[in-house]
């Protein structure tokens, strides 16, 4: 299984990894957040929300107004 695939596995188990930050993430921190929890919608994942309301304010992601986040 690759390196990745068993880290989303792990991530999903754990829920503690889905809680929000107790400090904002910086942009190299939520580019990496967005890539572990690549399945987690974040409308669902209070960690996933954070790091991509970090990208978004930093203009290196444009939210979608028409897929769910």
């Amino acid at each position: 299984m690759h390196s990745l695939a068993i880290h989303q596995l792990s991530v999903l188990i754990e829920q503690e990894d889905h809680q929000a930050p107790t400090e904002p993430f910086s942009i190299g921190q939520a580019h990496q957040i967005m890539r572990f929890h690549v399945a987690c919608r974040a409308k669902r994942c209070p960690r996933k929300a954070a790091a991509l309301q970090v990208l978004v304010d930093a203009g290196r992601v444009v939210a979608s107004t028409t897929k769910p986040r």
